[in-house]
């Protein structure tokens, strides 16, 4: 759709906009990442509501109907690059229209994975965050339309947020997709948390998708999705090589990222 591409064209430009305002004030303050913040985030916040109206309308949503309390927390430090996805403005920016208080490096999951990662110009080994939500595999796997993540963000008529879209998308995957494999990975010694990645698509489908969630309580905290070009087989390989521990960036209660768990259960659903 040309609404799209325009859309996409904006979030292109907005994400660089927002690098350079951080770069000049980083420049300014001479590297002082807490000064920086203070002064950047401010003209952050401004750029995107004039340049990506719809991003912040759709956040707005989001923040109304509660939605980021479905995710868990995250930090913004990629584990493959060591370094953050997003600048420091834009990071409390984004959570201060999210009404979430946060602690730099760690946020809200959700809003860093999807809003976040939308205006993220790291380029990772994998390719730009944004592309899992302006491409067509991650919607593919999940049996929705091309587009379908963009359009609900971009849609002037939308009644929800992007993220509360997301939301329902990945939980409701392991109801229309093909749910292939659940590892679960505990974090043991009398702690609760289940660190938990899903694997999802069509037996027949070229790409697959993996869910990432935390539960405590039995209560499940998404922290990211991404599509995944393998077989669930070569995947579960790659994934069972290493031994448990959080993944993705992802935290937990007194947990860092990357924190050894204790125990592994895989669940073959074929």
């Amino acid at each position: 759709m040309a609404e799209n591409g325009d859309f996409i064209e904006r979030v292109m430009r907005a994400s660089v906009a927002a690098a350079g305002v951080e770069a000049a004030a980083a420049e300014g303050a001479g590297g002082v990442d807490a000064e920086v913040s203070a002064k950047s985030r401010a003209e952050v916040g401004r750029m995107l509501a004039q340049n990506l109206p719809e991003l912040m309308t759709s956040l707005g949503r989001d923040r109304a109907a509660g939605a980021f309390a479905r995710w868990g927390l995250s930090t913004v430090v990629d584990e493959n690059l060591q370094q953050p996805v997003i600048g420091r403005a834009l990071f409390e920016s984004l959570h201060d229209a999210a009404g979430i208080e946060a602690r730099w490096p760690l946020g809200n999951a959700g809003l860093l994975h999807v809003y976040g990662y939308l205006l993220s110009t790291v380029s990772t080994p994998y390719g730009l965050k944004r592309e899992r939500w302006i491409g067509t595999d991650l919607s593919h796997a999940l049996g929705l339309p091309d587009g379908a993540f963009v359009t609900a963000l971009a849609s002037p008529d939308g009644e929800v947020g992007l993220l509360q879209f997301v939301t329902a998308a990945l939980t409701g995957s392991r109801a229309a997709a093909d749910t292939r494999v659940v590892v679960d990975e505990f974090a043991g010694e009398e702690r609760e948390e289940i660190a938990r990645a899903t694997f999802v698509g069509p037996r027949d489908a070229v790409v697959g998708a993996v869910v990432y969630e935390i539960v405590l309580a039995e209560t499940a905290h998404l922290i990211t999705a991404f599509p995944v070009g393998v077989s669930s087989e070569r995947w579960l390989e790659g994934f069972t090589a290493a031994p448990p521990r959080l993944r993705y960036n992802a935290a937990a209660h007194e947990l860092p990222p990357r924190s050894p768990l204790a125990s592994r259960r895989v669940r073959l659903l074929d």
